[in-house]
């Protein structure tokens, strides 16, 4: 209730953003979107809730690019006449589902000499073996993706033939996981090795953010799990290494509302700290600029989220917790 009285308040007093009115600055923002709320059976009272939410928002945004001291700016998107509840259904990480030995594992212990031989930087952004960003819609399916796009990656590279793989798969046959509920990337690899393979998107079918009937059949399989293991927690040189030897690497972090707005730059806000993981990507890669070390993620959130679909985070102060658990997967 709070909330909504803030936003109402800021809407009456703000009439103008950018030399456009609210109205001009609403109508663009649809526009743009593709987002139209208008109806005649509540009088237009869904657009105006819509249009609070947004310039609340777009007021929040403003603030934060206006600071001189972050590593990193916001945006509008889709996301920005949403309500928290709204966007939350676009994560769905399930922490009840982490193994509780994971902190236990003294796996990727690396000797001296090869943590030295780790290089600065590294992209597997624009590798031929990685398939186009793609968006997981408000189903909280992020487990299914963060499962499919190293494996994915793995099954290029032993195959040397780029190949999409079907999320929509796990989010219909794995009852492991939760569907659209939530889950966890690991499960779905198990899932994956208990039925002998992973179909590919082709022959399963178009994803549509919507748990159905599993249609899954042997013939449409792609690839298969050989084995896949947790990289040492908090240990950066650790899941470097990792990465450099198996390729992309599952992680969990905490989203709060500040990364839903990102727009570029590295992510350094401390409104995800100390929190539990709610969301599930992908890291590709990482590098420093400017004396900043970051990891390069891609999200499932499509190509018009942050930098194409991807975002950088501050690297080795377990930002948002994505040096916790990571995990990566070898393909058959």
């Amino acid at each position: 209730m709070k909330f909504l009285v803030v936003m109402v308040v800021f809407a009456m007093a703000v009439s103008v953003i950018d030399g456009q009115s609210d109205d001009e600055a609403w109508a663009e923002y649809k526009k743009e979107h593709g987002k139209n709320y208008w109806t005649y059976l509540d009088g237009g009272l869904r657009d105006r809730m819509r249009k609070r939410i947004f310039l609340y928002q777009n007021a929040e945004i403003k603030k934060h690019n206006s600071g001189k001291l972050s590593t990193y700016t916001q945006t509008q998107n889709f996301f920005t006449d949403m309500r928290p509840s709204e966007w939350k259904r676009y994560l769905g990480a399930n922490p009840s589902a982490i193994p509780s030995n994971i902190f236990e594992e003294e796996s990727n212990n690396i000797d001296p000499q090869r943590r030295q031989s780790i290089p600065a930087k590294l992209s597997y952004k624009d590798d031929p073996c990685m398939p186009d960003v793609k968006n997981q819609g408000s189903c909280g399916s992020c487990w299914a993706f963060a499962a499919i796009n190293p494996l994915e990656f793995a099954q290029c590279k032993k195959g040397d033939v780029p190949i999409v793989l079907s999320e929509k798969q796990l989010v219909d046959c794995d009852r492991s996981n939760g569907g659209c509920q939530g889950g966890w990337y690991t499960d779905a690899w198990d899932y994956i090795k208990r039925v002998r393979g992973s179909a590919k998107t082709s022959l399963y079918g178009r994803y549509n953010a919507r748990r159905g009937i599993c249609r899954f059949r042997q013939r449409m399989i792609g690839a298969k799990v050989l084995s896949y293991k947790y990289v040492k927690p908090n240990d950066v040189v650790a899941m470097q290494d990792a990465m450099l030897k198996y390729g992309p690497l599952a992680v969990a972090l905490t989203v709060a509302n500040t990364l839903v707005s990102y727009g570029s730059g590295i992510y350094d806000d401390p409104a995800c700290d100390n929190r539990e993981v709610n969301h599930a990507v992908v890291l590709v890669g990482w590098d420093t600029v400017d004396g900043v070390d970051y990891w390069i993620a891609r999200n499932s959130w499509g190509d018009k989220w942050g930098e194409k679909g991807y975002f950088r985070i501050k690297r080795g102060v377990n930002k948002c917790k994505i040096e916790n658990y990571a995990a990566y997967v070898e393909a058959v």
